[in-house]
């Protein structure tokens, strides 16, 4: 196959696109789970802060220092507690903010980075499966033969 067929730099692109796509994955794999989940210390103000963010009538999720992860309605936010109505029990949960090592109250920023990342990346290889396709029927094609005329 020489320089005239077409392929070398098609082939180029997707050897080098491959390479790229397969280090990254072998780099996401080397980094260790726990530093990417490390959660960082809350002091009881942030826990306060994002409480009252959050608002009442509002689902959170919460981790206590004691391991103990409570996930309920907020009904009530006091200056050194807030309380929570768990699903199915009838007593609510009153939390001191100074016990609460995590607050979660829906999905991460980086949840929806890397579902959008995601998202572009397959509408990128849609896209670029479509064109690849086109120029690859268009490719073959031979012309028409002319008549010879004598």
């Amino acid at each position: 196959m020489g320089p005239s067929c077409g392929y070398a730099p098609a082939a180029a692109f997707s050897s080098r696109f491959f390479a790229l796509v397969s280090s990254l994955l072998i780099a996401l794999l080397v980094v260790p789970q726990q530093a990417l989940a490390a959660p960082k210390p809350l002091n009881p103000i942030t826990v306060h802060d994002r409480v009252v963010k959050r608002g009442l009538n509002q689902w959170v999720a919460v981790e206590e220092n004691n391991g103990v992860v409570l996930a309920g309605r907020i009904l009530a936010i006091n200056p050194d507690t807030f309380t929570l109505q768990l699903p199915n029990d009838p007593e609510p949960v009153t939390i001191a903010y100074a016990d609460v090592i995590r607050i979660e109250s829906g999905p991460s920023r980086g949840f929806w980075l890397w579902t959008g990342v995601g998202l572009g990346a397959a509408a990128g290889f849609a896209i670029w499966g479509v064109v690849h396709m086109h120029n690859f029927e268009q490719e073959h094609q031979l012309p028409n033969p002319q008549p010879v005329v004598p």
